[in-house]
């Protein structure tokens, strides 16, 4: 696995975290498979900088803004998944 940082791989694995809750609590306790769930392949920088988010100020941050975007939000993350499978 390559060193290199990758912004759009991190933008993909964050975004998702923020809007589900149940893909950001995998991704605190073992970034490599929650990110390779959703066909992402992390460098070992990018998993570093995954370990090093604070899952605490995450979910305040990501709970204010899913409740802005109510089902918009929903329906988007399922578009995706659908895109993936």
């Amino acid at each position: 696995m390559s060193n290199k940082v990758n912004q759009e791989r991190l933008a993909t694995v964050v975004g998702r975290a923020v809007m589900d809750e149940q893909f950001a609590s995998a991704l605190q306790s073992d970034p490599v498979a929650a990110a390779k769930s959703i066909g992402v392949h992390l460098s070992t920088d990018e998993v570093a900088a995954v370990k090093g988010i604070n899952a605490a100020q995450l979910t305040v941050a990501s709970s204010g803004i899913r409740n802005s975007l109510g089902t918009r939000a929903i329906f988007d993350t399922q578009q995706q998944q659908a895109r993936m499978d």
